[in-house]
Order: C-alpha cells, then sequence, then structure tokens
C-alpha cells in the first residue's frame, strides 16, 4: 500500500465548494489512517470514502420541485403521477448522489401500496378513489435524508389501451375497445402528450408504421412530443416491439425515435434490432425501465459507426425552459432493471449528452460491447449492473468533452477472457471519475491520461486479472498521479478470490460489504494471506 496523505489529499483540490470540504477532510483522515494500517500488516476493513455528490431523490416528487436548485422541475405530465382504476400503479425511485446503499420507506400511503426497502420499487395493486398523496423518504448510508410527498390521481381519463390479439383497426382506445396496433394509436385524434398508453400481449411490428430516411441505417418511425411517450406493459404481460430485421429475407428494420420530456417505456421485450431500438434525446425525467431487448444486428452490414445499441441518446437537446445547463443536456434520465443480451457484434447502450444520468440494476450479457458512455455527461452513475459473457469492453466509451464526470459503482463484471471490463477515458478528455465497491474480473484500462484529466479514483474494489501492481493497466499516461488507487482487493484468477458469480469465497469473504459490489455486514475473520491491497 502505498497511500500517502499528500496523494489522499489530492482529488479534495478537485472538488469545489466549501460544504464538502469538511467531510473530505474527514475520508483524508480515514484514508491516511487505513494506509498506516496496512503499512504496519494490520488491515482494517472499514466504511468506503464519503458522498462524492449530494443526495438527490429524483423521482417521485412533487409536481414543479426539483432535486437540486436551479435544476429543471419534475412537470404533471410524468407517469408517476396517475394511475388507472384497479390496474397495479408500479414505479421505482430515482436516486442519485449521497453514499450508497439507499433505504426507502413510505408514510401516508393508500391501503395496499408498499415500497422496496432497498430498491424503492413502489407497487400499489389496487388503486382506488380519486387521488392520494403519500411521501416517500431515502436515507443513504451516511444518513442523509430526502424526502418528498407527491399525489397519484386515479382516473381513466388520459389512458389508452393497445392490444395486438383482441383489439381492432376501428376500435377507441379504451379498456374495452382497444386499438390493435401501434399506428393506430399514432394516428388517432385523441392520444396527446402526457397521456398513458397500455399494451396488452402480443407482438408489435415497427414496420406497420410510416418511417422516416427509408433504406437508410437511419430508418425510422418518429413520434414527436405531441404525441404520447409514455408506454407501459400491461401488468403481468410481455408485449413485444419487433423492430423487423430479418437477414436472410432482406427485411431493412426501423428504429422508434421517442422524444419529449418523461419519455417512459416500461416492461417490453423487443426483437431484431438493426442499428438501434430507441433513439431519444430524452429531454427531462425519462425513464427506460424492466424491457428485455435482445437481437441486435446479428450480421452487421457495413453499418460501423452508426452507433448501434439497444439504447441510444442524442446530442443537444434544447428546452428553453430546463433551466442552466439543462438546455444543452437531457437531465435525470434512469436506465433500469433491463436485461440486454444477443448482439454479437454491438452494444447494449450508448450515451450522449446526459446531465445526471443513472444506469442502474441492469444485466447485460452475450454482448460484443456493454455499454458506451460516448460524451457530454456531467455526473452520470453507473452502479449496480452486472455484466457477463461481453467479449469487448463492458464499461468503457469515448468519455469525451470536458463535461464528462461521474462514479461507477456496485458493479460487476465476470468475464475473464473479454478484453476489459472496464476502460477509461478513451479520447483522453474525461475529468474525474470515481470507481468504487465493484467486482472486476477482468483487464481494467485507463487511457490518454494527462495532467487535464482526471483524477480516476479506484478503491473497495475488488480486481482480479493477470496484470501487475495495482492492476489497473495504464496505456499513454503520461501523469500517472492522475490515477489514484486505494484499498483494492486485488489478485489474479488462480487466486480463487471469487468464484463463477462473482461472490467473494472463503477466507476472503471478510470483504464482504467492504470490498467489491456485494453488500452484506458480517463479522470478518483474519485476514487472507497471498493478495495485494492496493
Amino acid at each position: 500500500m502505498k497511500t500517502s496523505i499528500a496523494a489522499a489529499w489530492s482529488p479534495v483540490r478537485e472538488r469545489l465548494g466549501l460544504a464538502t470540504l469538511r467531510r473530505e477532510a474527514q475520508s483524508v483522515v480515514r484514508a491516511a489512517l487505513a494506509a498506516s494500517a496496512l503499512f504496519c500488516a494490520l488491515l482494517i476493513a472499514g466504511p468506503a470514502l464519503a458522498a462524492n455528490y449530494p443526495l438527490e431523490l429524483v423521482s417521485p416528487r412533487a409536481v414543479g420541485t426539483a432535486p437540486a436548485s436551479g435544476n429543471a422541475a419534475i412537470t404533471a405530465g410524468n407517469r408517476i403521477f396517475k394511475a388507472y382504476p384497479g390496474i397495479e400503479y408500479n414505479i421505482r425511485a430515482v436516486v442519485v448522489g449521497g453514499e450508497y446503499p439507499y433505504t426507502f420507506s413510505l408514510s401516508n400511503a393508500p391501503s395496499g401500496m408498499t415500497i422496496d426497502s432497498r430498491t424503492g420499487e413502489i407497487t400499489w395493486p389496487n388503486p382506488t378513489g380519486s387521488s392520494v398523496t403519500p411521501t416517500i423518504t431515502v436515507r443513504d448510508a451516511e444518513g442523509t435524508v430526502r424526502s418528498s410527498p407527491w399525489t397519484i390521481t386515479v382516473t381513466t381519463e388520459g389512458f389508452w389501451f393497445v392490444d395486438a390479439v383482441n383489439g381492432s383497426p376501428s376500435g377507441n382506445g379504451t379498456i374495452n375497445s382497444p386499438w390493435r396496433t401501434i399506428s393506430n394509436m399514432a394516428n388517432a385524434s385523441g392520444p396527446r402528450a402526457g397521456d398513458i398508453v397500455y399494451f396488452r400481449n402480443g407482438t408489435y411490428n415497427v414496420l406497420d408504421m410510416p418511417r422516416t430516411s427509408v433504406g437508410s441505417p437511419w430508418e425510422r418511425v418518429e413520434f414527436p412530443e405531441s404525441k404520447p411517450n409514455i408506454w407501459i406493459a400491461y401488468p403481468n404481460e410481455r408485449p413485444v416491439i419487433d423492430f423487423g430485421f430479418n437477414q436472410s429475407s432482406g427485411q431493412p428494420g426501423a428504429l422508434i425515435r421517442l422524444d419529449g420530456n418523461n419519455l417512459y417505456v416500461d416492461g417490453f421485450e423487443t426483437r431484431n434490432t438493426r442499428v438501434i431500438g430507441f433513439q431519444t434525446h430524452a429531454g427531462r425525467y425519462a425513464v427506460f425501465r424492466r424491457l428485455r431487448m435482445h437481437d441486435l444486428n446479428l450480421i452487421r452490414a457495413n453499418l460501423d459507426g452508426t452507433n448501434s445499441s439497444f439504447i441510444m441518446t442524442m446530442s443537444a437537446y434544447s428546452d428553453s425552459t430546463a433551466g442552466g445547463n439543462a438546455s444543452s443536456w437531457g437531465q435525470y434520465l434512469a436506465i433500469q432493471d433491463n436485461e440486454f443480451y444477443n448482439a454479437p457484434v454491438d452494444l447494449a447502450i450508448k450515451i450522449y449528452s446526459q446531465w445526471k444520468l443513472l444506469i442502474e440494476d441492469n444485466n447485460f450479457h452475450d454482448l460484443r460491447y456493454g455499454t458506451e458512455l460516448k460524451a457530454d455527461m456531467p455526473q452520470f452513475t453507473y452502479r449496480g449492473n452486472r455484466h457477463t459473457r461481453i467479449a469487448g469492453r463492458a464499461i468503457g466509451g469515448n468519455m469525451h468533452s470536458l463535461t464528462t464526470h461521474g462514479e461507477i459503482n456496485f458493479n460487476l463484471v465476470y468475464e475473464p477472457n473479454g478484453e476489459f471490463a472496464l476502460d477509461v477515458n478513451q479520447d483522453g478528455e474525461a475529468k474525474r471519475i470515481d470507481i468504487y465497491r465493484n467486482t472486476f474480473v477482468g483487464r481494467v484500462r485507463v487511457r490518454n491520461t494527462d495532467s487535464s484529466d482526471g483524477p480516476f479514483r479506484f478503491y473497495n474494489n475488488v480486481i482480479i486479472n493477470s496484470d501487475s501492481g495495482t492492476h489497473i493497466y495504464q496505456e499513454n499516461v503520461s501523469d500517472r498521479s492522475r490515477i489514484v488507487a486505494m484499498d483494492n482487493l486485488t489478485g489474479t484468477l488462480s487466486q480463487n478470490i471469487v468464484d463463477a458469480t462473482g461472490s467473494l469465497t472463503g477466507q476472503y469473504v471478510q470483504y464482504l460489504g467492504t470490498r467489491g459490489h456485494e453488500l452484506a455486514d458480517i463479522v470478518r475473520p483474519a485476514a487472507p494471506t497471498n493478495v495485494t491491497v492496493q
């Protein structure tokens, strides 16, 4: 262990504002004490460093309020504010910043409404009455608390239904007379922005709809902001969106471009994506949740450079009402609880221009690449995701433009034979990124780093690969002080520090809850041998 007090203090200078100085000083003291203890061969597994960003409860929250001063407020058109009588209301809290893990609770909730105390998933199986106003509270691991009430109106107004099996083109979109296709809904005069569309079981073919840029890789179906962009699978059903790509029959496939604030896509299965599935500027308070997206571009036909992915956000969203920097970036996008697989030459998610982005608790497997953090991402959070059988880079991307900074925490990457579990600072332009409490079974790389980049701080991770030293490979790094490694549990695959699921094994289980992605609090036995802590 070679962490000095000066090295531990260096990242503090990267942060502005006196409000966090005391917290930073405390973390420096802890780091210095830990370094001293390790130097004396006495390992004390203490808590992680303090929160890197203020705790923000993004959603749910009251109409017209914002998670932080000066940021865009949530508006009445958001999905969280309406429930259909008798149809399950299900949302998940969106939280960024603070020190994870969080604890969630509800007060003043209606009968039957519950919350998962760990994830913040809120379920109300049978909405009744006219309106309710529960309050959500989130507490982080430092004891910081954020709360907000929000009002849910129980109504049939502003809800529409599509049923690929039992619907009719001549239906009126009600629960008893649903439409059959997405086109029926899109062409109807009633649906408008802020309305919620429920989709029943069946397959919805994108090629049945009018498209633009026909014949190009960007062939697409467009839904303008004036149309509903809140699409939800009917509870306990899994409607399928077929993007239409078929190499053998020559079907080109098309993407769906959804725009506007309060975008919400929840519960679908998608298949046969040619280049991109969902593409969006994302606006403010967008959510992609509980999707199962698979079969992307199985044979690429000279489509390099088109950002092939299941979900892609676009750059330069412009909204003069957003306030501050939000007029340049989408704000508070959440991608939660999805599964992405079967894209042997492409990737799952590609991100441009998102401010306070959250990518959380997704399952990535059987892909060429996982997530690409491309450009312009002030304060991103990449948390609690699982990656297996990723041949290329599981977590990476250009990370370019000087706005890009954030944190990567509590993720598992298990791909000892993959290219890289994590690839940081590809284009040499990223700012501070904190990488902590992850389990990386595979190579970790930091590239193209000089005195203007980072710092890139690695702490409390489990890093398993055959690289030497810190087990963080440095490529074209001219200023090594910008890469800070401390309190990481490192070793090689042959040491069996983790099993095939990424869980700590045997004598290493004493680090459960303090090193790597696993959450736990157990009595810790004596320190293991034949392992280095960097």
